[in-house]
């Protein structure tokens, strides 16, 4: 069974990260869930939360999740996080576990201009998830190389959560509540 991997800047992680990287266990696609968030997203201008700041909520988001593990390295890795050169270095520690990279569809499109694409899909099979409103666009790219998931439908975005918490509105169920607590602590997003 291979290992799925699920990266992103996650700022904030959300219940929908949570809920997507258990639609794919539940659909049997892997054995496990791998989830890294980024230093540095070379697709975002910035972000909301430190690097660790963010990979603290991914822990707490993910702590209960089973089969499911987070793991630090473009964090420590510092500067801008490709994928490619975390999905080599996977490869190189799990050289017989076969990788499937998690995307949403709506990341499709863009998938060419990732840096080394054409390596990724050497390295790992990718598995699209469709996201509300962008299941149109999986026909878009490169479609034989990639695993189109059963439907999921969620509707939750790290861009409309910060805005909720900066204009002080409530996030109960959009958030895991170890993470909410997590951001009033550390007064995030504000």
């Amino acid at each position: 069974m291979p290992l799925a991997v699920l990266g992103g800047s996650f700022d904030p992680v959300h219940c929908g990260h949570v809920a997507m990287a258990n639609h794919v266990l539940q659909c049997g696609l892997a054995r496990d869930v791998l989830v890294i968030p980024a230093f540095n997203s070379p697709f975002k201008a910035g972000t909301g939360a430190s690097a660790e700041d963010r990979l603290e909520m991914v822990r707490l988001a993910f702590e209960t999740c089973p089969n499911c593990s987070v793991d630090d390295r473009e964090v420590k890795r510092g500067g801008s996080s490709y994928m490619v050169e975390t999905l080599e270095d996977l490869h190189r520690q799990n050289p017989d576990r076969s990788l499937r990279l998690i995307i949403g569809a709506d990341n499709v499109a863009d998938f060419p201009q990732w840096k080394r694409s054409a390596d990724i899909l050497k390295i790992a099979e990718i598995l699209v998830i469709g996201r509300h409103g962008n299941a149109e666009k999986i026909s878009s790219g490169p479609s034989a190389s990639f695993i189109v998931a059963p439907a999921f439908d969620q509707r939750v975005s790290s861009t409309e959560i910060r805005a909720i918490l900066a204009s002080g509105q409530p996030v109960a169920g959009l958030l895991p509540s170890a993470v909410i607590q997590h951001i009033r602590e550390n007064d995030l997003y504000n």
